[in-house]
């Protein structure tokens, strides 16, 4: 990436985050990561890119979903599958 100097363009490719999110099941499983280019930016807002992981009964990540582009607060909403 050293080539790209812009910045909203590195963010998308994965080079600059300066705020994540983590929601776990019941405190154990990882089921939505979301990162944002801003630092301390509402949940609201609309350009988080969102992760969503599934598990089997064994707890072992059989999927990774995303990033999908949208709020936090509205991540269950943003079609995952």
């Amino acid at each position: 990436m050293g080539f790209i100097r812009d910045r909203q363009t590195i963010a998308v490719l994965g080079g600059i985050w300066h705020d994540q999110k983590l929601d776990y099941a019941a405190g154990t499983n990882l089921i939505y990561r979301g990162v944002h280019e801003m630092h301390n930016i509402s949940d609201d807002d609309t350009n988080w890119e969102v992760w969503k992981f599934s598990y089997d009964v064994s707890n072992n990540v059989t999927r990774i979903q995303g990033p999908l582009r949208g709020s936090w607060t509205n991540r269950a909403t943003l079609g995952f599958v």
